[in-house]
């Protein structure tokens, strides 16, 4: 290869674009961009009565700190910077104590959107492009209370009733997953000179829910350590340590993916799914109707190829996989069900989201073929309808 720096992208080698070479040179050199100092702003554009409230909640569990006065303070805090004999703000403390950050820098915002359909460009029944939109500003924690509110009011809500016959409504996504992912968005994304002008999009499908922050993973992290127990590398460590010190969006350092995952098993949803994309980070949720079959057989070919050193797998390859899988499944149910088990405990034990999925291609063809049976025979419907191997 002659000329330039290339970039490994799954098979093939890349040439590199001036984004991820200033990454590779800022994360070398440990340039930390929230530090940044915001020339064209003063100490008394941030809110004051905000500054004053963390300082003091700051001096509680630092006592050297309350010695200090109160500009040095906020100096080492990272909330303000020294240059050319002045004193500005910085990135992070414009963003968080900021009285309208936007007038600094007007693209660090969240455009949301509600899509009428599966795919951006789609039109409802009137020629909407979108059902709703809204650009969301202010500081971290506006935008992040902002873009919640948005959600909440355009999810859709439906009534769940237990096995105790008591009723609930439920969201659309679970709440405390989808805060975690716009709290990481607006935290870790890159704020460098070279994406301060893209902002976070957050689109809502039909049949997901998509989130897109500027800026790939930082440094030596990579996808596969997402939600581990390994030490990831902070992109901007001010931003994250006066939040947590606030305690307003980060409250446990490292458990925003944990959480993201545990809620959406909660609700029989997907994990949430990670994609990095040379130059921005995606996130994605999808809902029960983005639990397509199509859906589940692309992620068990996923784990396939995974399996199989990512060899590219032919059609007719991947029909073979689909009916090998499928029969691999239907013994396990077999020896499962020896006892009698219920759809749900079926599903578990399978961890196959898709109810419909699991029905349609599992447990139907058993019973067609009279391997497996009803106890319930009289009303094949009925709430507790549990299923049993037949002649085991």
């Amino acid at each position: 290869m002659k000329g330039g720096s290339y970039i490994r992208v799954g098979d093939s080698d890349m040439l590199m674009t001036d984004y991820e070479i200033y990454s590779l040179q800022s994360y070398n050199d440990h340039i930390i961009e929230d530090k940044r100092p915001n020339k064209s702003a003063s100490i008394d554009d941030l809110n004051k009565d905000s500054l004053i409230k963390y300082i003091n909640k700051v001096k509680i569990n630092k006592p050297n700190f309350s010695k200090n006065f109160f500009e040095k303070n906020l100096k080492l805090c990272g909330i303000t910077d020294s240059s050319e004999n002045n004193i500005y703000p910085t990135l992070a403390g414009t963003m968080i104590f900021g009285e309208y950050p936007q007038c600094y820098y007007p693209q660090l915002f969240v455009a949301c959107v509600v899509v009428p359909g599966k795919v951006l460009g789609e039109t409802g029944d009137l020629g909407e492009r979108f059902i709703d939109n809204k650009r969301v500003e202010g500081t971290i924690e506006e935008m992040l209370e902002g873009t919640m509110n948005f959600l909440r009011r355009n999810m859709k809500n439906t009534v769940i009733i237990d096995d105790n016959g008591i009723r609930s409504n439920r969201a659309e996504y679970p709440i405390e997953a989808l805060r975690e992912a716009v709290a990481n968005a607006l935290i870790h994304r890159d704020y460098s000179t070279q994406t301060e002008h893209a902002y976070i999009s957050v689109y809502m499908y039909e049949d997901r829910l998509e989130i897109i922050n500027p800026g790939a993973l930082y440094g030596t992290n990579k996808l596969e350590k997402l939600g581990t127990d390994n030490m990831m590398e902070v992109r901007n460590p001010n931003i994250v340590r006066i939040l947590e010190e606030k305690g307003s969006v980060i409250e446990n350092r490292h458990s925003g993916i944990p959480t993201m995952k545990r809620e959406m098993k909660k609700y029989n949803l997907p994990e949430p799914e990670f994609y990095e994309e040379r130059g921005s980070f995606k996130v994605i949720f999808r809902n029960s109707l983005g639990i397509t079959k199509e859906y589940v057989e692309n992620q068990w070919i996923s784990q396939l190829n995974e399996q199989n050193s990512g060899l590219q797998i032919s059609g007719q390859q991947r029909n073979k996989k689909r009916k090998k899988l499928i029969e691999e499944y239907k013994n396990r149910i077999l020896d499962f069900c020896i006892k009698p088990k219920s759809a749900k405990e079926i599903s578990n034990y399978l961890q196959i989201k898709s109810r419909q999925y699991l029905s349609s291609n599992i447990i139907n063809p058993l019973i067609i073929e009279g391997k497996l049976e009803y106890t319930n025979k009289r009303s094949v419907n009925a709430r507790n309808q549990k299923y049993i191997t037949k002649n085991k």
